[in-house]
């Protein structure tokens, strides 16, 4: 906004130049009656239309160059801001800051800049100018002049006064409401099975009155005074007329200042009118400026860290604690755990024991409240992302892709390199089920992966994880969408991992996902109930319980029905006392 403000100051001088020019026509005016009509000389006729006509095109030139440049700033603005903002944007919701800035923030402040806006702002500091030629020409006009401008000042005052606050919130509402509107169609498949498109319809529609109602009510205010305002400029002009032809009549006047005075006095007040027209734009551009500016003052710049040498996979959790921001219970409490290079370990638990929240914090989409997740001894927070990113596979529990090809979504939508998709298609065992695809590779997989199953999604999305090699993989519940071909070609690819000395952490409920595993990490409420190799851990948990505890209710994280007998081995079993039953401690 400083580079922004710097091209405002020529675009000042440009103002100046093009309002002094549309002076041209009222002097031509007044020097055709008071000279050529009195005088019956063409030739000053003739230089006077050439004058006039070379300051005419002037004024088309520098009016050209004004809105070029102020369209060139506005369309820097959008591609200076746009990334930054949406870069900041994910940061915000990973860190849980609430943030109502978007791109389409940066959008308004693009349109306002380069619009007509800002035009009307810039002219109207030189409205003076104007007052003071027809002061000039009689103070009696001049005190007209200065009574209307005073007037229409005051209306626009009131006019931002009665409608700042309640502008403000009519814009945010329908942001909102068109996000609203955007999910019923993004979550169609779920809404029309369920009969709900017409209650949330029903919803949307009595949410879209009131937000019409308020913008409506605003509008109308903005109207009326929009409406008042050109009503009195042209009232003062048909007045100054009047006091013109009084001042004429007593010989105060020539009749081309009269004609000239009521044309200067509309362009004086002609940017106040145009002001109140462009006032939408610019209260959605100072809401925007708002926003962007808690965005950017929430995660303020700061200089990336230096690329650490490429990781081996040790991972390492120190004491890690995680509570979202504004919860008063910690997800998870306390987890210490080593994951050594080369090795699986499965994580298990009943849901809502924090699996999934570990994994996020592994992975450094979330960073811990205390504690430290380290890769090769180096917090996760002090790698670089991009070489992060490079060095770890991730696939979370939502399997999202994004509009492209199959293979550019494997390629984590970079540059498709056919060799390392191909090879990681190949790893994750889902080249055969491309090659199916109506396209190949080169399957469009629609917006958000619509066209493609969840099973086909989530084994896009393993291969995905896989691209690169990685040296860490964290697979969130891998296998909760495959079929029993899926489930064979993820064990497969485990396997393949394996054998390659890959790091991998995988979160599973059944126990044909943990086949591989080295170790287990049990969690219960957010604490480790156990921690150790993975036939001494499950030989731990699937201890009978004592006659007295087997007559005891189930736990409410047990599950029921014909599969509790393999569930329960992971999720409600009781935890024998161990030496590798690591509890944390109570807080």
């Amino acid at each position: 906004m400083r580079q922004v403000r710097r091209q405002v100051m020529p675009v000042m001088w440009f103002s100046l130049a093009v309002n002094l020019l549309m002076l041209i026509s009222s002097i031509y005016m007044m020097q055709v009656f008071d000279r050529v009509l009195a005088s019956g000389s063409l030739h000053t006729l003739l230089w006077l239309t050439i004058a006039a006509l070379l300051g005419i095109a002037a004024y088309a030139v520098i009016e050209q160059a004004r809105r070029r440049v102020l369209a060139r700033t506005g369309l820097w603005v959008e591609q200076r801001l746009s990334q930054p903002v949406i870069r900041r944007g994910v940061d915000a919701r990973l860190a849980g800051v609430r943030s109502e800035a978007s791109a389409s923030d940066v959008g308004d402040l693009k349109t306002f800049i380069s619009g007509e806006a800002l035009l009307a702002f810039l002219d109207a500091p030189w409205m003076p100018i104007f007052i003071i030629v027809i002061w000039l020409m009689h103070p009696a006009l001049g005190a007209v002049a200065v009574a209307g401008a005073v007037i229409l000042f005051g209306l626009a005052v009131l006019n931002d006064v009665l409608t700042r606050s309640a502008s403000a919130r009519s814009a945010g509402d329908a942001r909102q409401l068109q996000f609203s509107a955007q999910q019923m169609v993004e979550h169609g498949e779920t809404l029309k099975p369920l009969g709900m498109v017409d209650p949330m319809l029903r919803r949307w529609r009595d949410r879209q009155g009131a937000v019409h109602a308020g913008a409506q009510g605003t509008q109308d205010v903005t109207e009326t005074i929009s409406n008042l305002t050109r009503a009195l400029r042209l009232g003062l002009q048909i007045v100054i007329l009047g006091v013109g032809a009084l001042l004429v009549l007593r010989g105060q006047l020539t009749s081309g200042g009269m004609i000239g005075a009521s044309i200067i006095l509309g362009r004086a007040l002609s940017p106040v009118e145009r002001a109140l027209t462009a006032w939408r734009s610019w209260v959605s551009a100072r809401t925007a400026h708002a926003n962007l500016r808690a965005l950017f003052d929430a995660l303020p710049d700061h200089a990336g860290p230096m690329d650490l040498p490429a990781p081996v996979g040790r991972l390492a959790m120190e004491a890690v604690r995680y509570a979202p921001p504004g919860a008063v219970e910690p997800v998870l409490r306390g987890i210490d755990a080593c994951i050594e290079q080369g090795t699986t370990c499965g994580i298990l638990g009943p849901s809502g024991s924090g699996k999934s929240t570990l994994c996020r914090l592994i992975v450094g989409a979330w960073v811990p409240s205390s504690g430290h997740v380290r890769l090769d001894g180096a917090d996760i927070t002090a790698w670089n992302p991009t070489q992060l990113g490079r060095s770890i596979g991730y696939l979370p529990q939502q399997i999202d892709l994004f509009p492209g090809t199959v293979a550019e979504n494997i390629a984590r939508m970079g540059v498709v390199d056919a060799e390392k998709v191909a090879r990681a298609a190949m790893l994750a065992d889902v080249h055969e089920m491309i090659l199916r695809l109506p396209e190949g590779y080169d399957t469009d997989v629609g917006r958000l992966g619509n066209r493609l199953s969840g099973g086909q999604r989530q084994r896009i999305g393993l291969a995905r994880a896989l691209y690169g090699d990685p040296v860490l993989v964290v697979l969130d519940e891998p296998n909760s969408n495959l079929d029993g071909d899926g489930e064979q070609a993820l064990n497969r690819a485990l396997i393949e991992l394996k054998r390659l000395g890959r790091t991998v952490v995988i979160v599973a409920h059944q126990p044909g996902a943990l086949r591989t595993a080295d170790t287990l990490l049990v969690l219960r409420d957010g604490a480790v109930g156990a921690f150790g190799p993975r036939d001494e851990v499950l030989k731990h948990l699937m201890v009978p319980k004592p006659r007295d505890e087997a007559t005891a209710p189930a736990p409410r994280s047990a599950p029921v029905g014909p599969a509790a007998a393999s569930a329960t081995s992971f999720a409600a079993a009781p935890f024998a006392a161990a030496p590798l039953a690591a509890r944390a401690p109570a807080e």
